[in-house]
């Protein structure tokens, strides 16, 4: 299973003669974001009907698009498999399926940090996308194998891998799997998963109308 298509599939139904999937969406680059202490690259942005969400990666697109560019089309490129994924965390923070939308300040990641190595603690624990920060305070408990893993964890770049989903499918209710960061809010969420982002900027739940946009 390709978890990006899957999710854009879904997403595709939900809305469904909304006439959203029709509204712009704009795609950027925001050069003084602070990432997400998971997540590595550019902090690419997508903005749609009053709402702004991110997805951090290495080939951001800048572009005026559509939510339904996304519909029916290969996702094979890591740049566009990123972008479906920066328009799916618009689109669900806009109908507040999500709240979490952009990366919180550099001065909760210590707390961050602290909160999930406390969960992790005791557990074998497997990463999908490189995530320095919690590898390197995890140490010995981190395993380059899922089999071995009682947590798997997903953040920006492991979400664009095209073998993931195949992971998430195979072991999903057999180990605990957990998305982390903005970056996989949208996707987290559309699948039901369990996803980790305490400290994250949130988006209000109120929906404007995109046509004012």
């Amino acid at each position: 299973m390709d978890i990006v298509t899957d999710s854009v599939n879904r997403l595709e139904e939900m809305l469904k003669c909304s006439g959203c999937e029709e509204t712009g969406v704009r795609l950027d680059v925001d050069p003084d974001a602070h990432n997400c202490q998971f997540e590595r690259g550019a902090c690419m942005t997508a903005s749609f009907g009053g709402r702004t969400a991110e997805f951090v990666t290495d080939d951001p697109i800048r572009a005026t698009t559509k939510i339904s560019f996304m519909f029916g089309t290969p996702l094979e490129p890591p740049g566009v498999r990123a972008a479906a994924c920066a328009i799916i965390n618009v689109a669900t923070a806009f109908f507040c399926l999500t709240r979490v939308r952009r990366a919180c300040p550099a001065a909760s990641h210590a707390a961050c940090l602290h909160e999930l190595t406390g969960e992790l603690r005791g557990h074998r624990v497997h990463g999908i996308g490189r995530m320095q920060a919690l590898e390197s305070s995890l140490g010995s408990l981190v395993t380059k194998n899922p089999e071995e893993a009682d947590i798997i964890l997903i953040n920006n770049e492991g979400l664009i891998a095209p073998e993931t989903g195949d992971i998430v499918a195979a072991w999903a209710g057999k180990k605990r799997i957990i998305f982390l960061g903005p970056s996989t809010a949208g996707v987290s969420r559309i699948q039901q998963r369990e996803h980790w982002c305490p400290y994250g900027q949130q988006a209000p739940c109120s929906v404007p109308d995109p046509s004012q946009h």
